[in-house]
């Protein structure tokens, strides 16, 4: 090892088992050599663990052959090794390879675990475990040495056996992984071919020069030595005698026999010879073949003729009258078809059992017992007519009982729907009685069990038109009441345009106002849509879409030129006087698109280079000037009308923009005052920059989650806010000037239309009755505002 030759290391293993270790002599001769990777300070450990390991483990377990020996021998050193490493930093921690062999008589018995290197000459063969490239040219896909799978390096570990037979003048030599390089086959061929241990290990340390460390073990085999045939020893007596002491000193006593094992007798690991097998003559094919030829007449001589063969053969024929009629077959070979028809089978053979015996009793009654026979041979049996009259009447049965089993339960259906209809209407009607608006709405919860259990009935459908019809009546009556208990409202809304992209949502809906007096073909071309900004923060385009429904097509679009500048990605569009414009957000700025003779012109905002870049920017519109909320925190800017290029004013009193509740709004609006909202449905009236009311909403049930959105409609003086709350999928409509609840408009159950994601609201006033233009996701929906509900102790209209 590393120059020196030594008799004892730890990276070595060398146990030679003594003739009188019974235990261990089935085992054989255990050699092993260790190559460490990693600390050098910990190689010497690591070695000694798995010498230690594998000696133990190889010579005590309860394997039954020397291979399965080997292998738990290598398993419970690697674990060992890695439990070891596992106590240790990460750093510190080290794998061995290991080559490992045990000779037992003329086998040897290899395992291997990489870094290893193994050179065997036996039989008059050269072999290098593992083979090296430069060994074997052919050889082209030979994967490198694996550190990952040497001992230690996980817990599980996956080695390499071989097996030779070993015979008088072979050997073996043990090295690290590197001395492969430093020899060709016919050196090593050579050198292994001396049989010399000293000879082997001297050629090998030579040609190791250079190498940083490097282990060697070699292994010989001779000729076995005849051993000294010793006399039988007589047996020890049962009490043996002590001899007499000699004059002038002591008695010498000889081994006490009781004490002392006697000489155990000398076993050869090699098995016994098999015997030869018994000859048991000419095969029984040829004896066949030669019995079949026919024997000469002096072999007949004086003899009686051999008898006939003995038909040993089924007398029963497949064929009628004397096969079986239904022969019987274990379950599993029944086919589907021997299922259905196995009842109606033993019934049939009941039947006729039973007319058979009918028809013998009464020829025993009667004299002649003549049988009537049918046309055709005498001798042949007619076979039995089939029970047509029993099956129609089995068919009948079977279909009356259907029949009156299905009726039946269409009629307890039937009552059990009637049941729960009844149930819901009684609760329905109780709501009108209810001494308070808190009672009211418990009972209108019952309410809406009772209905939900009665929906569930497969019986209440179109096709009973009876029970239909008075389920719809009920279902409305709880509309009704539930409308004028939590003043509630339902829409009935019509999807006018869906989002063009897969994903892509809408979150500003933009409805022309109705404008009398208007002649420019420009301006009514541009009241004939809505307009639609979508939500995508780098490309976001302004759609226009038929105010009757349609596909939406991009009005206005990032990378579109405009004059000398070219469009960035859209943040707000809004409803200017008579005329759609937009802002868009561009690297230099904020700009304002307008159109001009059925074209497109643009203008910077002033100052817009320092603006920020919020979440959302809130434009809004009064008398032609520009109010912006979002650019800077806790501030609104006012654009004067038509002088958009110029720095804008701040609207807000210094001290007004340092209130929380004021830096926390997520929307604005402006009507003459500017209103800002809170999450919770508060809204902050502001007049010439300061705070001058506020509007909290009231008798809402249930409470408002968080608002996102809000539409101021009316004058100062009058009118409606319109909040959006996708939490509670629900939109309020409050007084603006008490913040009373009018009413909550929501969506039947069966809508194609959900509320969940509500962004845009849009109310147009200019008609008879409102009319509203909602976003939900990517669906842009328009549904009349229903009347205002009344209250639940009143009756119905007829």
């Amino acid at each position: 090892m590393a120059g020196t030759i030594l008799d004892d290391s730890a990276r070595t293993l060398v146990v030679t088992v003594a003739p009188d270790q019974l235990a261990a002599i089935t085992r054989g001769q255990l050699l092993a050599l260790c190559e460490p990777v990693g600390p050098a300070e910990r190689a010497e450990h690591a070695c000694r663990i798995v010498t230690k390991t594998l000696r133990r483990v190889f010579y005590e377990s309860d394997a039954t052959s020397a291979a399965s020996a080997l292998r738990l021998a290598i398993v419970a050193a690697n674990k060992a090794l890695y439990q070891d490493n596992m106590r240790c930093a990460p750093d510190r921690r080290i794998t061995v390879g290991v080559t490992a062999a045990a000779l037992l008589g003329h086998d040897l018995f290899i395992v291997q675990v990489q870094p290893a290197q193994l050179f065997l000459r036996a039989g008059g063969k050269l072999r290098a475990i593992p083979t090296h490239p430069s060994w074997d040219p052919a050889q082209v896909n030979v994967a490198q040495v694996a550190l990952t799978g040497a001992l230690g390096a996980s817990l599980f570990v996956e080695p390499e056996f071989f097996r030779a037979v070993m015979q008088p003048g072979d050997a073996l030599l043990m090295s690290s992984s590197a001395l492969v390089t430093r020899f060709d086959p016919p050196a090593m061929a050579s050198l292994l071919a001396s049989a010399n241990v000293a000879t082997i290990l001297a050629a090998a340390h030579e040609r190791s020069a250079g190498l940083p460390a490097i282990e060697l073990l070699a292994l010989t085999t001779h000729a076995p030595q005849p051993r000294p045939v010793t006399p039988p020893q007589p047996a020890p007596s049962r009490r043996p005698q002590r001899a007499p002491a000699p004059l002038g000193g002591q008695a010498k006593l000889g081994p006490d026999p009781l004490t002392t094992l006697p000489p155990q007798p000398t076993f050869s690991p090699n098995p016994l010879p098999r015997p030869a097998p018994i000859d048991l003559g000419e095969p029984l094919a040829e004896r066949v073949a030669q019995r079949a030829a026919p024997l000469p007449p002096s072999s007949m001589l004086g003899e009686n003729p051999p008898p006939p063969p003995i038909d040993l053969g089924d007398t029963f024929t497949d064929a009628r009258p004397y096969g079986l009629r239904y022969p019987l077959r274990p379950l599993s070979d029944m086919t589907w078809r021997d299922w259905i028809a196995w009842p109606w089978l033993a019934l049939s053979d009941a039947v006729r059992e039973w007319r058979r015996e009918r028809q013998l009793r009464r020829k025993a009654l009667t004299v002649s017992s003549y049988v009537p026979r049918g046309r055709g041979l005498t001798y042949r049996r007619t076979a039995p007519p089939f029970p047509w009259p029993l099956l129609l009447v089995t068919i009948l049965v079977i279909t009356g009982a259907i029949l009156f089993g299905m009726n039946l339960s269409q009629r307890n259906n039937l009552q059990l729907a009637t049941e729960y209809l009844v149930a819901a209407e009684e609760r329905v009607a109780a709501v009108r009685t209810a001494p308070d608006e808190a009672a009211a709405r418990e009972a209108l919860q019952i309410a809406q069990q009772a209905i939900e259990a009665a929906r569930a009935s497969p019986e209440i459908t179109a096709t009973n038109p009876g029970l239909w019809l008075r389920f719809g009546e009920l279902e409305r009556e709880y509309e009704r009441l539930l409308a004028a208990v939590d003043r509630v409202s339902f829409l009935e809304p019509t999807v006018l345009a869906q989002h063009p992209l897969p994903n892509g949502i809408f979150t500003t809906v933009i409805a022309p106002p109705a404008l009398s007096g208007v002649t420019d073909p420009a301006q009514l071309e541009a009241l004939r849509y809505l307009y639609a900004l979508d939500s995508d923060r780098d490309a976001a385009r302004l759609y226009r879409i038929p105010r009757d429904g349609g596909a939406p097509e991009p009005y206005l679009e990032p990378g579109q030129t405009v004059g000398a500048a070219i469009v960035g990605s859209l943040r707000a569009a809004l409803w200017r006087i008579d005329q759609v414009v937009a802002i868009d957000q561009a690297p230099n700025g904020f700009g304002y698109y307008f159109r001009q003779n059925d074209t497109w012109n643009y203008s910077k905002l002033g100052s817009s280079e320092i603006w920020l870049t919020p979440e959302r920017l809130d434009v809004e519109e009064y008398a032609g000037n520009l109010y912006v909320w979002g650019a800077q925190a806790g501030e609104v800017l006012k654009f004067a009308s038509g002088r958009y290029g110029d720095t804008p004013e701040f609207w807000l009193n210094p001290s007004v923009t340092r209130d929380a509740a004021v830096l926390s709004a997520v929307d604005m609006a402006v009507d003459g005052s500017i209103y800002l909202l809170q999450t919770n449905g508060t809204v902050l009236v502001f007049s010439f920059g300061q705070l001058v009311g506020q509007i909290t909403p009231s008798n809402i049930s249930p409470p408002i989650a968080e608002v996102t959105r809000f539409v101021i409609t009316g004058p100062p003086d009058a009118g409606f806010i319109f909040m959006l709350e996708p939490a509670n999928e629900r939109m309020l409509q409050l007084d603006k000037r008490t913040g009373a609840l009018i009413q909550q408009l929501r969506v039947r159950a069966d809508s194609e239309v959900r509320l969940s994601q509500l962004t845009a609201l849009s109310v147009d006033t200019s008609g008879a009755r409102p009319v509203l233009y909602f976003a939900s996701g990517g669906i842009i929906a328009r549904a009349e505002l229903p009347p205002p509900p009344r209250s639940f102790r009143e009756e119905a209209a007829p």
